[in-house]
């Protein structure tokens, strides 16, 4: 099989975002008075829309949550704590490898979508922004089903057969397999290579320069 389109996921696919997020959902909980704001775990938090993670975490009501989620981006996107992310060993030199092959490479992530293209314009990566595609500024389209399909929709990509999601949790997995598309999970991410094989994931990589490989 030969794949000319690849989708990234962008937290624990590209960037290693640990740090920046678990510093951001503290200072959002200790802002909403939670009695506990410490996380001792944050990897199962990272991959789900965070408007979710307070809800069914934290157990927030709707109204809630969106004051943790201005809460959470006050630290993240004010202060400059997203930009902090670095780039997984390999990541620069593989996406520019695929670049130069003529692929056609995106990002898939349920982060927003105005701050995800504002993390890939500050990386050396060879990825147009506008192929940057994640949750709405309102929250909604927070489904990862749904924001590939508006990704190859947009961008007329009728040939499923040659499309490549590449994520490290099982909702990039699954929500590849509902668009019915192909998918690699990388076991250096947030989601443990039980999660990934469980989900379906079609190949199974330890190092991003896998991946050229299976694109050949």
């Amino acid at each position: 099989m030969y794949y000319s389109h690849i989708l990234f996921d962008l937290d624990g696919t590209l960037v290693n975002s640990k740090e920046t997020i678990h510093n951001s959902f503290e200072y959002a909980l200790k802002k909403m008075k939670v009695s506990n704001p410490k996380i001792l775990d944050i990897e199962p938090l990272i991959g789900p829309p965070i408007l979710k993670t307070f809800q069914e975490v934290y157990g927030f009501s709707l109204d809630d949550a969106r004051k943790g989620y201005e809460f959470y981006l006050e630290q993240y996107v004010g202060n400059g704590e997203m930009f902090r992310a670095k780039l997984y060993e390999g990541v620069e030199e593989t996406v520019r490898t695929l670049y130069q092959e003529g692929c056609f490479l995106g990002v898939a992530t349920t982060k927003n979508e105005t701050n995800a293209r504002k993390i890939i314009d500050t990386l050396n990566l060879d990825i147009q922004i506008d192929r940057v595609y994640g949750t709405y500024n309102d929250g909604t389209r927070s489904n990862k089903k749904e924001i590939i399909t508006d990704l190859l929709e947009d961008n007329d990509v009728q040939s499923l057969e040659h499309v490549l999601m590449v994520g490290d949790r099982h909702y990039d997995i699954i929500g590849a397999k509902e668009v019915g598309i192909d998918s690699v999970g990388v076991t250096y991410g947030f989601g443990s290579e039980d999660e990934l094989r469980q989900a379906g994931a079609t190949h199974l990589i330890t190092s991003i320069n896998e991946l050229i490989a299976i694109i050949k």
